[in-house]
């Protein structure tokens, strides 16, 4: 029987204490269409990742590459929900953002996301995929500390929601060289897993930031 999925990156806790997250209300450009790595024309759902462009507006961001540290890897925070979406002529909170909502010049319509910050939390995931080489608590648990990244494994794609689905590659250590992520203990409920299969959840915090004082840069990308 496989495991239960729980959608994206779910907040679990505050590193300093604190269990209520704290949120920023954002926006999309009008008519924006999610085109990333593994994740292209899907809506954009509660437990994506975003960045913030210099244009002030949210996008999804890239799943990390090998050796770099590029803008566009570089997380915002997780989308927690949609105030505010045209739709049908009408504006009004959505659970998910529908790709290429144009709202145009009328920013009283304008497509408007809450995001929790990445910095500061830790966060639960679901691995992607299976592996000979992490199927007992033990590998699990071996991997604590290592730095990894996600990817995303796109879902309802014949569906009025296809989803972008960020997962937790299981490929983990300093030899991938992708430090996006780092995973720092097993998620909620690991004993009721079946390790054998996908989504298995693991506590993660981000590595590849966008907000100060990590960053200094001038420019967002």
């Amino acid at each position: 029987m496989a495991n239960p999925h729980r959608y994206g990156f779910r907040f679990l806790k505050n590193r300093w204490g604190g269990d209520t997250p704290e949120t920023y209300t954002g926006f999309f450009a009008s008519g924006y269409t999610p085109n990333v790595t593994g994740a292209t024309t899907c809506n954009v759902n509660i437990g994506d990742p975003v960045r913030m462009m210099d244009s002030g507006a949210f996008q999804l961001v890239e799943p990390g590459e090998l050796d770099d540290d590029d803008a566009n890897e570089r997380t915002f925070g997780i989308v927690s929900g949609f105030p505010q979406v045209l739709i049908n002529d009408d504006v009004r909170p959505n659970a998910y953002y529908p790709t290429g909502t144009v709202y145009g010049t009328n920013l009283n319509s304008q497509t408007l996301v809450q995001v929790i910050p990445v910095e500061g939390a830790v966060w639960e995931i679901d691995t992607a995929t299976t592996s000979s080489s992490f199927d007992t608590k033990a590998e699990f648990q071996a991997a604590i500390g290592s730095v990894a990244r996600f990817t995303y494994t796109q879902i309802n794609t014949t569906t009025s929601n296809p989803k972008a689905n960020p997962m937790l590659e299981l490929n983990f250590g300093e030899s991938t060289v992708v430090r996006q992520l780092r995973v720092v203990g097993l998620g909620r409920g690991f004993e009721q897993y079946d390790l054998t299969l996908a989504n298995v959840p693991l506590q993660v915090v981000f590595n590849q930031v966008q907000a100060s004082p990590w960053r200094t840069a001038g420019s967002n990308e």
